[in-house]
């Protein structure tokens, strides 16, 4: 039955979407003169050379002819007309913009064509109009039938009302109750928020009507009829029939809890099953209620991109309301809350929610580490990383360190996991909550934290390609085709040199590994790193064997082995973005720097057992040397809870040497937290120069060195000199 609706939806396409325009615009306008085209002739000239250039590629005239429709005012119900009635048009202009100059004018275009679709649809007494056809002449029922298919959900709370009402005649109701399946998915959502209706007569059709459309996501909401005490019998047999219809013939869901049936309606929203993903022409998509108190069956447009996240989140709560202890239910609902504020374009608005609702975050950190660590491992296993950051957020922010590496369900330890992320900002984030969570013992992974975190101290921004070729030639290809791609690029003869020289610069976001060394075995050493196990890789060869590998491996492209600088950097482009997201931005870079480094300095302070701070000295003493002023004091702080020498004279050569007072006191203050925690262990330099700082200084930079010159304990042969030369004559 589906098969034979949307066949018959798809025989109707062409025809309907022209009938119900053609007598939707008439303009206001003069009538031509003799031999003069009309309006509307001269918008079908306009356009068909449009769609003829664009076809043939001509970058001159295609931008001219579309200017010109948007300079003519043609209104978004005329230009939608005129596409319908071009077959392939709406192709030929996307593609349109492609062409030189048609960058800015095809989303125009597109725009006022989906607006006027919206118009065609939603407009009210168009329905109106359509439905009183329906009870009129055969040619009349056929036009008024075609209108109200294209306007779909749009049609289906004026229908139910005409059905409820007492003054329409029998023959206009048998007609509605014929043309109802006939609207097809597109009525499915509307239809199954209307078996609410505690009209039992109402009820029936209702059921009848998504028996005959057959899709699957009206099974929770029939079955939720049909469980109900006061069905009456013959309600319950349309009801049971149209139930297992749904249900694809399988009679098995008559025994199915409720709760589970709402439970997989919700997982196939928030994944994005294609039958439920909203039309894409339209920018909203529309969300339906039944309104038990006042009109009935009511909607509210929200943008496209957050639709299945609002269904997911209602098919969740359906779910609890249910059976309260259906816990899973619990993890997707919040998940489906944070992907709907991740999915939300900027600028958009909700309607969905009011003013004083709590934001997702609020529910999130009130969930508990169970929940958190339960839409962790989900955000994880879809490579959301969005998702999982907020949600690793979250962790830190409110769960102990026992809670943050308790195994969950199965054995996991999500947060754990993510120390092993393809995707750097995860890592960042688990090793960081990691870090401050200060645990007691050690954990499995607990070795990744500190090196994780100084890779995160060596961030500046720049996207790293490790590049290893056996022949110097064909690395050197591979190097300047990804520098092209805007690749720093590390290079190297085998993997494991390549891998040992991007740890040292704090990790890399991609490996592309050509014909000889074995790429095979370049490969495995990849997988088998600690730090970098993840890393997205391009291959250059294509025999059977990678294809085995790429097909098992989603991180792995393969490329021509002579791919040309633009194929490889598309192939880089698209490996990365699968497998580990976007790449830091600079900002973010300088933001994880300096968080690395406060999170080093917290272990170090409490002197926690688990952790070794020492793996991150050498990241910090770099640091040191950063340009970005934020990242050498944070560096300096995390220096001051380290001991030994090397920690310590890396923070005096940032007091004695930066140029900026106000770095200059922040590393006096690190240097005296060192010297009275550690001891003196500044080079006599190092010492001369504090203690001709506070003979010669001024200001803030000569209290601050002062401070530090008591806590030296200098020989008193310097001291001395100190008081000789700059204590004050006598009078």
């Amino acid at each position: 039955m589906v098969a034979q609706n949307k066949g018959r939806l798809g025989a109707l396409a062409a025809l309907v979407l022209c009938v119900s325009v053609c007598g939707l615009v008439a303009q206001a306008a003069p009538a031509p003169a003799a031999g003069e085209k009309t309006r509307e002739e001269k918008l079908a000239d306009l356009w068909e050379n449009l769609i003829h250039f664009i076809r043939i590629g001509q970058e001159e005239a295609a931008p001219s002819f579309a200017q010109s429709l948007l300079s003519a005012g043609a209104k978004p119900v005329e230009l939608y007309r005129l596409s319908v009635e071009t077959p392939g048009s709406l192709a030929a202009l996307a593609r349109g913009g492609s062409l030189k100059g048609m960058k800015d004018l095809v989303p125009q275009l597109l725009k006022l064509i989906e607006e006027g679709y919206r118009a065609v649809r939603s407009d009210p007494e168009q329905i109106k109009e359509s439905i009183e056809l329906l009870g009129g002449t055969q040619r009349a029922y056929l036009r008024g039938r075609d209108r109200l298919v294209v306007s779909g959900e749009y049609a289906v709370p004026q229908l139910l009302r005409k059905l409820e009402d007492p003054d329409t005649t029998n023959v206009l109701r048998e007609k509605i109750m014929v043309v109802l399946p006939m609207l097809g998915k597109d009525a499915v959502l509307p239809l199954v928020a209307a078996t609410q209706t505690p009209d039992p007569q109402l009820r029936q059709i209702i059921a009848n009507a998504l028996g005959r459309v057959e899709y699957p996501h009206a099974v929770p909401r029939l079955k939720e009829l049909y469980d109900r005490k006061d069905l009456q019998p013959a309600t319950r047999r349309i009801v049971r029939a149209a139930l297992v219809a749904c249900a694809g013939g399988d009679t098995n869901v008559i025994e199915k809890p409720v709760a589970q049936l709402y439970y997989e309606l919700a997982l196939r929203f928030y994944y994005r099953a294609e039958s439920l993903v909203p039309d894409e022409r339209s920018e909203q998509a529309n969300i339906w209620y039944w309104d038990k108190d006042l009109a009935g069956l009511t909607f509210k447009p929200v943008p496209r991109q957050i639709f299945c996240d609002i269904y997911a989140l209602r098919m969740a709560r359906l779910t609890l309301v249910h059976d309260p202890k259906f816990y899973p239910a619990v993890s997707l609902w919040l998940a489906a809350d944070l992907k709907r504020e991740i999915d939300l374009p900027e600028g958009a608005a909700d309607p969905t929610r009011t003013p004083t609702e709590p934001s997702a975050e609020f529910y999130v950190l009130s969930a508990g580490a169970k929940y958190q660590q339960d839409i962790l491992a989900r955000a994880l296993h879809d490579r959301d990383w969005p998702v999982a950051v907020r949600t690793i957020e979250a962790l830190g922010a409110t769960s102990g360190a026992e809670s943050l590496v308790d195994p969950v369900a199965g054995g996991a330890q999500p947060l754990v996991e993510a120390l092993s992320c393809s995707n750097r900002l995860v890592r960042y984030w688990a090793a960081a909550s990691l870090a401050t969570a200060l645990p007691k013992k050690r954990y499995t992974g607990y070795e990744l934290v500190m090196p994780i975190l100084a890779g995160a101290m060596r961030q500046t921004g720049m996207k790293t390609a490790v590049v290893v070729a056996a022949e110097q030639e064909r690395r050197n290809l591979l190097m300047a085709a990804a520098r092209a791609a805007g690749y720093e690029v590390i290079d190297a003869n085998d993997a494991a040199t390549g891998l040992t020289a991007a740890r040292a610069k704090g990790g890399a976001d991609v490996a592309i590994l050509a014909g000889a060394p074995d790429p095979m075995a370049g490969v495995g050493v990849v997988r088998r790193d600690p730090l970098l196990a993840t890393l997205p890789i391009v291959v250059t060869a294509q025999t059977e064997r990678f294809q085995a590998l790429a097909k098992s491996d989603p991180r792995v492209r393969l490329v021509s082995p002579d791919v040309k600088d633009a194929e490889l950097g598309e192939a880089i482009a698209e490996v990365v973005q699968t497998s580990a997201g976007a790449p830091l931005t600079p900002e973010e870079a300088t933001q994880w720097a300096v968080r690395a480094a406060e999170a080093v300095r917290g272990v170090g302070l409490t002197q926690n057992t688990v952790y070794d701070v020492t793996r991150c000295r050498a990241a910090l003493v770099e640091a040191i040397d950063d340009p970005r002023p934020e990242v050498k004091v944070a560096a300096a702080g995390a220096l001051a809870t380290m001991a030994g020498p090397r920690a310590q004279r890396a923070i005096a050569k940032l007091a004695l040497g930066s140029a900026d007072d106000k770095i200059r006191v922040e590393a006096f203050g690190a240097l005296t937290e060192s010297v009275r925690k550690y001891g003196n262990s500044l080079a006599d330099d190092q010492a001369q120069a504090v203690v001709d700082i506070v003979a010669k200084g001024s200001g803030e930079v000569r209290m601050a060195a002062a401070q530090l010159l008591g806590a030296l304990s200098l020989p008193s042969e310097m001291v001395k000199q100190l008081i000789v030369e700059h204590g004050g004559k006598e009078l």
